[in-house]
């Protein structure tokens, strides 16, 4: 029998000028010092929200006892990588200071803080990684992004699900940098297309605002500087919405600096794989589990 969907609540953890940002907080029955895992959803930090959470995760709350937390950002290209970061770094701290208050005395422990993502979530979940201090026990990056002026977002793609291209005329509202700034949208917002463009025009980088020769917003050309905690990465070999090459390389860099990294590089597997009711991740929680 599986469990029962768990009771959701939510808090804004930041203000950006007038623009509230949430987060769903999620709690296993009889909560008691239970570990945090905090999830950032996908669509490249150009689209997405944060109720898009894959069911296996939803699951864990109570198959492995553990707080789930999974928070909105702001959307690119109205706002940068480096802005985004800042959101994922105020989450991290309203999650450490505010949030074991609002759950109460002894429910949660945020000394244990796992961060994962995925897709574009899990480029925030590295990122939190190299640049968050104290860092997160662990990360659990999920298919990946992690180098937007990689090779795989520096030439175009062909749609990843086999759907025709996007409708450029409906999203020049939501391409204009000068549009008002969000923190999510709906799914049947023409705002979901602007990932296929993104695939299309093989403009990643100038969306995020990454600039050619700054190497901060690129994963593997920073973790011998600034180290990563232990990390356990998913990625499908036959994705074709964020090529596996984008985990390949900083899971080889790991492996080469000597840092701990479990590597699940699954045959066959596209993106989303996730988003099934009967895909469980079992071996990333046993893994968490044992580092939490």
């Amino acid at each position: 029998m599986a469990p029962p969907s768990p009771k959701r609540r939510t808090f804004t953890y930041k203000k950006a000028n007038t623009l509230e940002i949430p987060l769903d907080f999620y709690l296993p029955d009889s909560a008691h010092n239970v570990p945090i895992l905090l999830w950032f959803h996908g669509g490249g930090l150009l689209q997405g929200k944060r109720s898009s959470v894959s069911p296996h995760m939803l699951r864990a709350v109570h198959t492995n006892n553990v707080a789930l937390v999974s928070a909105d950002y702001r959307l690119a290209p109205q706002v940068g990588i480096a802005e985004i970061y800042d959101d994922v770094r105020d989450c991290i701290a309203f999650i450490r200071n505010k949030l074991p208050q609002l759950a109460g005395e002894g429910v949660v422990d945020a000394n244990r803080l796992a961060v994962s993502g995925s897709s574009a979530g899990g480029y925030l979940a590295f990122l939190a990684g190299l640049y968050v201090e104290p860092k997160p026990t662990v990360i659990l990056p999920i298919y990946p992004i992690t180098d937007p002026l990689g090779l795989f977002f520096t030439t175009p793609q062909p749609h990843p699900f086999g759907g025709k291209g996007p409708d450029v005329k409906a999203l020049e509202r939501f391409i204009d940098v000068d549009s008002e700034v969000v923190a999510n949208n709906e799914e049947d917002s023409a705002r979901s297309g602007l990932y296929m463009y993104m695939l299309q025009e093989a403009n990643l980088g100038a969306l995020l605002k990454v600039k050619s020769g700054d190497d901060r917003w690129r994963v593997a050309k920073k973790v011998f500087e600034c180290g990563l905690p232990p990390a356990y990465v998913v990625h499908g070999d036959a994705d074709t919405a964020v090529g596996v090459d984008q985990a390949d390389e900083v899971v080889g860099v790991m492996v080469g600096c000597g840092m701990e990294v479990a590597y699940e590089r699954l045959r066959g597997v596209n993106h989303l794989f996730d988003k099934e009711e009967s895909v469980g991740m079992e071996k990333m929680y046993e893994w968490l589990m044992k580092h939490l």
